[in-house]
């Protein structure tokens, strides 16, 4: 039986605060952002322009810059979305499973991810049963029965299948993509990779994150060490999840 510990309460949001204690953490996640040059940080076709305050309804979501509102839009609604979300097998501290899940958060999908830190008792045993190796990333999409390992194919066949056919330039570059994904784990390294003892849940657990926020990161990376199976919700600038988030 699970239910939360005793007295705790959910947090305010409070918009880019950093709890006390975690600002070291926080900033060994954000240098990643310039090692990927931002990949990961929006969704395909992403744009964006400065309205007038009067432009964007207050129920709408949207940033305040000097008395301006920040509209963001994106051509993701164009692209084919997945009925069911997509599996991914992987942990934090592989730069081939960072190249996926930047990928992932490109294309606004939806993504079960099933932890596989070192030492895992659960899901890296199933790879080896299911693909026949213990290797990593594994994507399984129940959508059309595709199952492969290899990141830069499973960035393609994405792009392929929910997005315009392009890879972003930083997801393209052979060995140096592979490089710079290493170098941006660089500060966090070994976090999200070895495996916690913990309790599975019932279900999986659900959270709006992407990529190339930080914030995101440090959540996940503890998500992974206990080997949390979770739907990922992408919310990359640009997503129209956002919307939804702010509703909530």
């Amino acid at each position: 039986e699970f239910s939360p510990p005793a007295g705790f309460a959910p947090p305010v949001p409070r918009r880019l605060a950093i709890k006390e204690g975690q600002l070291g953490s926080i900033a060994g996640a954000a240098l990643a952002v310039p090692f990927r040059l931002g990949t990961g940080l929006f969704v395909q076709g992403y744009s964006v322009s400065l309205v007038s305050a009067d432009k964007i309804p207050a129920d709408q979501y949207s940033l305040e810059f000097l008395g301006l509102k920040v509209r963001e839009t994106s051509k993701i609604d164009q692209c084919r979305r997945p009925e069911k979300p997509i599996e991914i097998y992987e942990f934090e501290g592989c730069p081939f499973c960072r190249k996926v899940r930047e990928m992932v958060a490109v294309l606004d999908l939806d993504v079960l991810f099933y932890p596989c830190p070192q030492k895992g008792p659960t899901f890296r045993p199933k790879v080896l049963e299911m693909g026949g190796k213990k290797q990593f990333p594994y994507m399984v999409d129940p959508n059309t029965g595709v199952a492969m390992y290899e990141s830069d194919d499973i960035i393609k066949y994405l792009a392929d299948t929910y997005g315009d056919g392009t890879v972003p330039i930083m997801l393209s570059l052979g060995l140096f993509t592979t490089i710079t994904a290493g170098l941006a784990m660089i500060w966090r390294i070994w976090k999200g990779s070895s495996y916690t003892v913990s309790k599975l849940p019932p279900q999986p657990i659900e959270i709006w994150a992407y990529e190339g926020s930080p914030f995101c990161k440090i959540a996940r990376e503890a998500l992974v060490e206990l080997e949390l199976p979770h739907l990922l919700h992408s919310c990359a600038r640009g997503s129209p999840k956002r919307q939804e988030i702010f509703k909530k």
